[in-house]
């Protein structure tokens, strides 16, 4: 083969290569749509009369936003973390989305009493993953409401905010 050729086929390679990894790269959210869901979120329990607060989780547990009403009391920051953390943890493993059903799944299995002495464990109701097409990209919680299913139906609130922009995302992944 000559040199020319070789190069060529190199070049075909490593652009296909480069293709492939583009196709399989995560989506990313945002620290706009991590602040723009918590806002949602906030003000959607507000409009109920709670004042709480909104953790956003990226798909790695790493804080994207953080929002806390004046005048929630300071547990309901780490109360909103933990269910936000245990939700991108343990929901992709047991294949649930709202904490909520995650919490009665392992409810139902006495051996999994020993996560809740994990680190960072919080299995109370509010948590909801936010994804991108079936790819699971970040994680939204509100501590702070009477109930952690009135958490979880302001949590689903930020996520209806910010699902068309993450719908797009998964539009735009899929045309490259």
């Amino acid at each position: 083969m000559t040199f020319p050729r070789v190069a060529s086929l190199l070049v075909l390679t490593l652009c296909a290569s480069v293709a492939q990894a583009q196709s399989t790269a995560p989506k990313e959210l945002s620290a706009l749509l991590a602040s723009q869901a918590a806002a949602e979120a906030l003000t959607s329990c507000e409009k109920l009369g709670h004042k709480v607060s909104v953790t956003v989780l990226d798909r790695n547990g790493l804080t994207r936003a953080v929002l806390k009403h004046e005048r929630a009391t300071p547990h309901t920051l780490d109360s909103s973390r933990g269910k936000a953390y245990t939700i991108v943890t343990l929901g992709p493993i047991f294949k649930k989305d709202l904490q909520s059903e995650l919490v009665a799944q392992l409810a139902a299995n006495p051996a999994a009493a020993a996560l809740t002495s994990a680190p960072g464990i919080l299995l109370l109701p509010g948590a909801v993953l936010i994804k991108s097409g079936d790819e699971v990209i970040g994680r939204i919680d509100v501590g702070g409401a009477p109930s952690g299913l009135v958490d979880e139906g302001c949590a689903k609130a930020g996520v209806e905010r910010i699902a068309s922009s993450v719908s797009a995302i998964a539009r735009t992944e899929a045309s490259r």
